[in-house]
């Protein structure tokens, strides 16, 4: 005899299909005209912080191409962490590994460096870029005061930076490590939280906004990448959070969180393993943290299919 379906599966349901209908057509009526992007982000100074996994840096040139002052931090920590996992795998003397780290800080700072010329050649009259460890908390008020020191103020901040660990934690002595843990949450949480406290102060005085990169992730778990999951759940809570207390306490500054999935990126595509249909594209991605900023919604959610389903998923079978 078939099972009938709970009262609630069906209501998750019906709310999965209402949202894959109505939620690109709010996106297309509320997405802002051509002419008010240069309204809205001409000559604005912005704080972004994280242009790995390739979004960051089509934000970039993509507020770049509006008129806007970027201030750019990147992670340089991973570089370090790179050269100890190749000593450890090939076993590499200390002599290999003087000849190799300069190659690798060229390397990354060549690329940054490209990043800035090709944004200045887009049409922002400044741009400013410096690599940052953002393993070490006490670093975000330098990034804060960076950004005070050369635009004078702040219009926008977009975090964007991000560690994430893959394996299965039962399996996995590194994953299980106190100071990794420590490490990544101080990556994805604990600096997030710092800048945005940090910057408050100065986004009140233009009421400005924030835009926070978590995932989907931080609402639906998935096997093999739980100290990610775990951090932007904990991201979550904080932000929405403090949403609320900007809203009660009648603040100027708004928030939006935005809870991306699965992108056509080769780094991003190891995160989760989903049909490239259910992918979301690197350029239209940044379009809509871009839009975001502008029309400063409380969630931002991108590809429109993806985490949706996965919501969906996790809500009809997760028990």
């Amino acid at each position: 005899m078939a099972s009938v379906p709970k009262p609630a599966h069906m209501a998750s349901l019906l709310l999965l299909l209402v949202t894959l209908v109505t939620v690109p057509l709010y996106h297309h009526l509320s997405s802002p005209s051509s002419s008010s992007y240069k309204t809205h982000l001409s000559n604005k100074r912005v704080l972004l912080c994280g242009i790995g996994y390739e979004v960051g840096e089509q934000l970039a040139y993509q507020l770049a191409e509006q008129g806007a002052k970027l201030v750019i931090f990147y992670r340089a920590d991973g570089r370090q962490k790179t050269l100890l996992n190749l000593q450890r795998t090939f076993e590499l003397t200390d002599d290999v590994i003087q000849i190799i780290q300069p190659l690798m800080m060229a390397r990354t700072d060549t690329k940054a460096q490209e990043i800035k010329d090709t944004a200045l050649k887009m049409g922002s009259p400044q741009v400013d870029i410096f690599p940052l460890d953002f393993g070490n908390v006490s670093s975000a008020q330098v990034v804060v005061d960076a950004a005070i020191h050369l635009l004078g103020g702040l219009d926008y901040v977009v975090l964007n930076h991000a560690d994430i660990p893959r394996g299965f934690f039962m399996k996995s002595l590194k994953l299980q490590d106190v100071d990794f843990l420590l490490r990544t949450f101080t990556v994805n949480v604990y600096s997030y939280m710092e800048i945005a406290l940090k910057a408050l102060p100065h986004l009140e005085k233009t009421s400005g906004h924030m835009f926070v990169t978590s995932s989907v992730l931080g609402e639906v778990p998935q096997s093999g990448l739980s100290v990610f999951s775990s951090t932007k759940h904990a991201l979550n809570g904080f932000f929405y959070t403090l949403q609320e207390e900007l809203r009660t306490r009648g603040s100027g500054v708004s928030l939006t969180v935005g809870s991306l999935g699965v992108m056509k990126s080769l780094e991003l595509k190891a995160v989760m393993d989903v049909g490239e249909s259910m992918m979301g594209g690197i350029s239209e991605c940044a379009k809509g943290i871009m839009d975001s900023m502008i029309t400063k919604p409380r969630t931002f959610t991108y590809p429109i299919l993806q985490p949706n389903f996965a919501r969906f998923m996790w809500s009809f079978f997760s028990s």
